[in-house]
This record gives C-alpha cells, structure tokens and sequence, in this order.
C-alpha cells in the first residue's frame, strides 16, 4: 500500500504483470492506494482478506482464470460498494469481446488497452476524486464527481 493511509482503496486485477505495475506505480502518484491481484483466484482472497471496504475494482476483463464481469460481482458480494473500472486490449481481435464490452452497464466505464496515465487517473477520479477525497467517508457508494 502506499503512504497515504487515509485515500480510497482500489484493487487492482492484471494478469500481465507490466500492465499491473503500470496500473499500480500511476494510481499511487496520484495518491491512491492499491491491492493488486493477477488472477480472479488472488483477488478473491485478497478482498476477502482486507479489513476495510475497498472502493474500487479495477479489473481486466480476460483473466486466465475467469472472466473479469464474472469476479466483479463475486467481490461486489464482499464490498457492495465497490466502484467498477473494466479494461481489456482485446476488444479489436475479438467481436464478441466487443459487444460485450458495449453491452455492459452504462455506468462502469471501460478503458481500452493501451491507455495513458492521464486516462487512467481521470477515470478513477470521476469515480472516486481525488485520492484523498474520501478520507473515512462511511457512503464511499455515493455518486461522487471530480469536483467532490
């Protein structure tokens, strides 16, 4: 975790560890904390593990060992709360990928791979704000904008 003990928590699920890395190295600059998982089954106990709620799932829609939507709502049932980011670079090779991702709900957005530190931050900031907005916040589910 990072220094910042009191900013929002996000798990981080990647099975590629240079994508995770990336994931992890941008939300703590900008001063987010992180758990990070690369595998459904790590994220899983993970979440199951930590004593706080976590704010945020930020997940891989193709892992090795389940489908990222699938692990959304298993970790969901643990931190009903929990925001919801889903990427994947595999929208492109694969149209049934593809629908699914526009078929998803309207309100969990998708980051399509490769994507900038820019990107990255100002998706979880519309989500969340910044990474010490929430500061033991007990309605960490409530729609929040960039502005607080």
């Amino acid at each position: 975790m990072s220094r910042n003990e009191d900013g929002p928590l996000i798990l981080v699920v990647e099975d590629d560890p240079i994508v995770r890395g990336f994931i992890v190295r941008t939300l703590k600059r900008a001063s987010y904390r992180c758990l990070v998982a690369g595998s459904a089954e790590e994220a899983l106990q993970v979440s199951s593990q930590v004593e706080e709620p976590i704010d945020l799932l930020i997940l891989d829609i193709m892992l090795p060992d389940s489908w990222g939507t699938r692990l959304v709502q298993d970790i969901q049932a643990q931190h009903p709360y929990a925001r919801v980011i889903l990427a994947s670079g595999h929208t492109a090779d694969d149209p049934v990928l593809a629908a699914g991702v526009q078929a998803r709900d309207p309100e969990i957005p998708f980051l399509n791979k490769p994507f900038t530190p820019d990107e990255l931050v100002e998706t979880v900031v519309s989500l969340l704000g910044r990474g010490s907005d929430l500061k033991g916040d007990p309605d960490r589910g409530s729609d929040r904008s960039a502005d607080g």
